[in-house]
This record gives C-alpha cells, structure tokens and sequence, in this order.
C-alpha cells in the first residue's frame, strides 16, 4: 500500500463507498452510518491488509459485506426476502438533488425521471445482481476486480452481470435487441 494513510482512503473512498451502500440499502442515514462504519474496519485492519492485492477491491468487499450485514441486522427479514425489499420513504441520494444550473428545466426533469425509473429498475434486481451492476456501471471496477469481490470466477461475474441487464432492460421497459 505504501504511503497510503487511513486519511488518503477516507479522502478517496469515503463518498463512492457511500454511493455504493446507498444503492442497496436505499436509505441516505443507513448508507451514511454504513460508509462510517466501513471506514472504521478499515482503519482497524489496515495491518492485515495485503500490498500485494489491489486497494478498490478490498475496499468494496468490505463495503459489501458490512451491507449486507446492516441489511441483516436492520431490516430483521430473511437473507432470502432481500431481492424483493421496497425502499420507503422516498429517500434520495445527494447526487439525485444536484441540479445543474445551465440546464433547462425540461432537461432537469428528463434527467430526474430516467434517474428514478432507472433507481427503481435496479432496485428490482436480487442483491448480488445490484451489487455487481452497481460496482461495475456506478463505481467503473473491472469485472475482475468485481470476482474478487465476490469470491466468484470471472465467467460467474460476467454471466450474472449480462443476466442482470437483460433484468434491467425487462424492468425499464427496453426491449433487447436481436
């Protein structure tokens, strides 16, 4: 890791792992408290953690697991029942509240509701299929990076991701092509 600090992975890290907690558990404060609590793992086990293996991945898997594990403690539902978990309350992430001023307000609503359709969408998915759409098209990890992850063979991560779009394109109403 070299000179990498726990300062220099918070500075880093911190807003795209909340992102990522955010999109499978749907909740601005649980995503919040998720990513501290990531954050402090991490810190804790900086010492164990292998050089020798990328930073990202390790990261996220940690992000991961401390996911589900919220959703497990907070949600008092089966393992199981995750793939169907509604999101109430209507919470919005940060970056869906950003509005950018030059664009025209048609634009701006165009954007917020293929945002929404497109959240809803995912939210459709089962867990492990948000967990690696999300990583991949939000996050730009590498599908071996999302193996790793995982703990899953690449062949395993690139089906289960292809699987996954033909879900979302079903979800927003997209026809595939043939």
């Amino acid at each position: 890791m070299g000179n990498l600090s726990i300062e220099d992975i918070v500075k880093e890290y911190l807003a795209p792992i909340y992102r990522f907690a955010y999109r499978l558990v749907g909740n601005e404060n649980d995503a919040s408290d998720i990513a501290q609590e990531v954050m402090v793992k991490v810190w804790k086990n900086l010492g164990k953690y292998d050089p020798a293996q990328e930073l990202k991945p390790w990261l996220f898997k940690i992000a991961r697991n401390t996911s589900i594990d919220w959703l497990r403690r907070r949600r008092q539902i089966p393992f199981s029942a995750l793939d169907s978990v509604d999101e109430e309350g209507g919470a919005k992430s940060f970056a869906d509240n950003v509005v950018d001023l030059e664009l025209l307000p048609d634009e701006i609503f165009a954007q917020a509701e293929i945002k929404e359709k497109f959240k809803q969408a995912l939210e459709k998915l089962p867990l492990n299929e948000r967990v690696i759409v999300s990583l991949h098209l939000e996050e730009g990890l590498t599908f071996d990076e999302i193996s790793k992850i995982e703990d899953r063979s690449l062949n395993t991560v690139k089906s289960a991701y292809r699987r996954s779009l033909v879900k979302l394109r079903a979800n927003l109403g997209v026809i595939a092509p043939k």
